[in-house]
């Protein structure tokens, strides 16, 4: 009798093949749901994926993807829940493409960190929330707590975390913004998301008054700039890398302001640098390099921070953005 020596075929893991079947239906339901949505989503790629971790590896090399959380499973927690792969029962999948987070079916959960340890850790703000949101109508929701890999990652879980903070102001830009702020206190996280939500959106943000200081301050960055408001009011950041990070998206999101840019075309560069990942983006007559800190309109150039180069570690370059810059 001959000897079957063909490769055995990976088994799926029954939790991971839930997830990846309810995500490609929730793919379906929004592109039926929603006309302009014509992007084709990566369907074989995740298809192909037989287990978390290799799901991982591909959101770092390829397309990258975003967990969100179910509203049913939001809604029903005590407590923020902190990522888990032994939770994947929880969310849904979404590519990050144009069209699939939407403001009409997801939400962006700004708040502080009352600890390093948990961000919530009686609950009280998410009742808040879970109170506010009850009467919206929506389908999923993005807590950094709840759906990045948190401390301590495997370095798989890791390099998809990074992944997920250069590619955050994609959520902000693109989802409703849930917040509910306690007494101020100068975060520049807090400031960053706000600021972000405000300068691409066509309409108003209306800010209930827990959230005036950040707006406020945004439209001062407007009028004298970003590192005299950061100064002014003492923003900082727990980590040196994120403020360097956000000081330079910030005097980004000022010059577009500034340069009364259409709002599509804003949110147009914005979108494919953050998705994509490009040296350079160009879109119309408007040039943008963000490792070199330029904004060309008209063949005129605009300047600011440059984003940061780091080889290694938070925020490090991508291969082909490193390799690229070498050229």
């Amino acid at each position: 009798m001959p000897i079957d020596t063909a490769s055995p075929q990976p088994t799926v893991d029954a939790t991971w093949a839930s997830l990846v079947s309810r995500s490609i239906q929730a793919w379906d339901t929004i592109k039926a749901e929603h006309e302009m949505t014509q992007a084709f989503p990566p369907r074989d790629l995740l298809l192909k994926c037989k287990a978390l971790e290799e799901f991982l590896l591909n959101s770092i090399q390829c397309c990258h993807f975003w967990f969100f959380q179910l509203r049913s499973s939001f809604m029903s927690q005590k407590r923020l829940m902190k990522w888990s792969p032994n939770r994947l029962k929880e969310y849904v999948i979404l590519p990050a493409m144009p069209g699939f987070v939407l403001r009409t079916n997801c939400f962006f959960l700004s708040h502080y960190w009352r600890s390093k340890e948990d961000p919530d850790p009686g609950g009280d703000y998410l009742r808040l929330c879970q109170a506010e949101l009850q009467v919206s109508s929506w389908s999923y929701i993005w807590v950094d707590w709840t759906c990045m890999p948190q401390d301590p990652r495997t370095e798989l879980e890791a390099q998809y975390f990074e992944r997920c903070l250069r590619t955050m102001s994609g959520l902000i830009r693109n989802c409703g913004f849930m917040y509910y702020y306690p007494p101020f206190k100068p975060r520049l996280w807090i400031l960053y998301e706000v600021a972000e939500y405000m300068l691409t959106c066509e309409s108003p943000m209306l800010p209930t008054e827990d959230a005036q200081s950040f707006v406020q301050h945004t439209h001062e960055m407007l009028e004298v700039g970003v590192q005299p408001v950061l100064s002014k009011y003492g923003y900082n950041c727990t980590q040196d890398r994120d403020k360097q990070y956000l000081t330079s998206w910030l005097e980004l999101l000022v010059l577009l302001n500034r340069l009364k840019l259409p709002t599509l075309i804003v949110r147009g560069l914005i979108d494919i640098s953050t998705w994509h990942g490009t040296i350079g983006t160009l879109v119309g007559n408007v040039l943008l390099r963000l490792y070199n800190g330029t904004l060309t309109v008209d063949g005129v150039v605009h300047k600011f921070t440059p984003f940061p180069q780091w080889h290694n570690g938070k925020y490090a370059l991508p291969t082909h953005i490193r390799e690229g810059l070498l050229r």
